[in-house]
């Protein structure tokens, strides 16, 4: 028997659906085009006054559209209107994807299942290629942890990581409904992989929010636990996974700082051969609690490496840094002097790492998170010390969040409109004669005082109001991937304008749409639901 018409929109909706949950973690080019094709499926596909009757009564709809209505609106007291419209281009997907899935057909139990099963396949893809570049079997080179991630923005990219957990844990553990044994075992490897992946990526922003989650999950199994006698014997170990990750940090600063006063006593003037030694004691920077500016040689080094690299001594490595500094931080962090004698003591594998840019023999290990707590440690110490901001992630970040507040705290009440946000951070940057280069010069990277800054405290509360309502509007206050995946997206705003690039805003408008405006049978979470799934 033909398909009806209706039919034939419904099944394009659905594979249109498919193709965007695919595409998102491998290409933003796609992610566009399947959801521009979604927005035309839905026109052509008629029906408007019923679709109308379904917004209309959708109050959690309404109160999330707040979001891009405000940004519209705020282009009334911006300047930049260019700017301002490709702001509201870029966040297209806030408004399109909501009013399509709401008030579209109900999508069938087994097609959301297939449309969460194909996004983690997806992400566990894109995961095995980066470890395949890990592992140089992918072409090009990685200078670091950013070049991982093959087809999307590395942060977002851990943000899909994170989600992708989420997704098997609800499989494995909360899942209302029976899954094949084939689908069990995928879910169950990539739980097991995930969490490495994330490792192996340095990323920093997918393991906080990843823990913020566990920690919330498992806090919310704890009061489910009706005997209170057992509920606390299991609270506290639950309490002691910030305490404990705390205590990790600071023992990784402690050991950063574990320098030996003794080094700077009674220097050597003069190498083995001879030469004399370059001594700056009052120069406090370390590698590894090895004082960086003592035992250096010059003459030595760089008539020894000229002999083993194409690379000139007074020269840029392949990264472009210094590699002069390079190899006097790497000799450094081994408790070398930096001398001939400490020069023929590395390895053949360790001169190409310092030719690639590796100030630090900790950094060769891949497959361990510390390095990269270490490299956050060291960009504050140099920029605590005068060293120059420029490249250095974390630090640039604090620098933002500066800029930001002094921008927003000019017009607390009003902002700047989000078309003039650019050039907001532009004259502020120009006005305190900024040590960032241009290329670093950029926004707040904090989702919040963005809002702040392009709609001033009004603004802030309708953004917060049009994330955080819904949810409780549409009932789904206790949906274990509504309310999951939005403390992941609140998380992710703390450092990062997670809506502010097309990638970011795809995916929470999808997922969003999805978990708060579809269809409700699936997404019960508590132990109570289940039985009424």
């Amino acid at each position: 028997m033909p398909l009806t018409r209706k039919q034939i929109h419904e099944q394009v909706y659905f594979y249109l659906l498919l193709l965007i949950a695919i595409s998102l973690p491998l290409s933003i080019y796609t992610t566009s085009m399947f959801m521009f094709q979604l927005l035309t499926n839905w026109v052509l596909e008629g029906r408007f006054r019923e679709k109308w009757e379904k917004i209309r009564a959708n109050r959690a709809l309404q109160v999330f559209l707040l979001l891009y209505v405000l940004h519209m609106v705020g282009l009334l007291w911006s300047s930049d209107l260019a700017y301002g419209l490709k702001d509201l281009r870029i966040k297209l997907p806030l408004l399109g994807m909501p009013i399509v899935i709401a008030s579209s057909v109900s999508l069938t139990r087994n097609q959301l299942r297939w449309i969460l099963l194909v996004f983690t396949l997806a992400v566990f893809v894109a995961t095995m290629a980066s470890f395949f570049k890990l592992l140089g079997w992918l072409p090009g080179e990685v200078q670091s942890f950013r070049d991982l991630s093959l087809f999307i923005n590395h942060i977002r990219f851990a943000l899909m990581i994170v989600l992708a957990l989420l997704i098997c844990g609800y499989f494995l553990f909360v899942r209302p409904l029976p899954i094949s044994l084939p689908e069990r075992i995928f879910y169950t490897l990539a739980m097991l992989w995930f969490p490495v992946c994330l490792v192996l990526l340095k990323s920093l922003t997918g393991l906080f929010i990843a823990g913020v989650l566990v920690f919330f999950i498992l806090l919310r199994l704890v009061f489910e636990i009706r005997d209170q006698v057992i509920r606390y014997m299991v609270l506290v170990p639950v309490l002691m996974i910030p305490l404990l990750s705390m205590l990790y940090l600071s023992n990784a600063i402690d050991r950063f700082y574990a320098a030996d006063p003794s080094q700077l006593e009674d220097l050597d003037n003069r190498t083995a051969e001879g030469n004399l030694y370059l001594n700056m004691p009052q120069n406090e920077e370390l590698e590894n609690g090895n004082y960086i500016w003592i035992y250096i040689c010059d003459k030595e080094l760089e008539r020894d490496w000229n002999q083993v690299s194409d690379l000139d001594y007074w020269g840029r490595t392949t990264n472009d840094n210094s590699l002069r500094t390079t190899l006097i931080r790497f000799l450094a962090s081994k408790g070398l002097r930096k001398d001939a004698a400490g020069l023929k003591q590395l390895s053949d594998v360790e001169l190409r790492a310092i030719e690639a840019g590796t100030a630090n023999h900790i950094f060769m290990t891949r497959f361990k998170l510390y390095p990269r707590i270490y490299e956050v440690i060291w960009e504050i110490d140099r920029f605590r010390l005068g060293g120059d901001p420029n490249g250095k992630s974390v630090v640039q970040r604090y620098i933002y969040l500066k800029a930001g507040w002094e921008i927003a705290r000019d017009k607390l009440w009003l902002g700047v409109g989000n078309g003039d946000v650019k050039s907001a951070f532009n004259e502020y940057y120009d006005a305190v004669n900024s040590p960032l280069d241009d290329q670093w010069r950029r926004r707040a990277h904090n989702q919040f005082l963005t809002f702040l800054i392009s709609f001033g405290i009004p603004g802030l509360l309708i953004c917060l109001l049009a994330l955080l309502a819904p949810p409780v509007l549409a009932g789904r206050q206790h949906s274990f991937l509504a309310v999951g995946f939005l403390i992941l997206v609140l998380v992710s705003m703390i450092s990062e304008d997670t809506l502010e690039t097309s990638v970011g805003v795809a995916l929470v408008a999808y997922f969003y749409a999805l978990f708060v405006f579809g269809p409700d049978h699936p997404w019960l979470g508590s132990k109570a639901d289940k039985d009424h799934g």
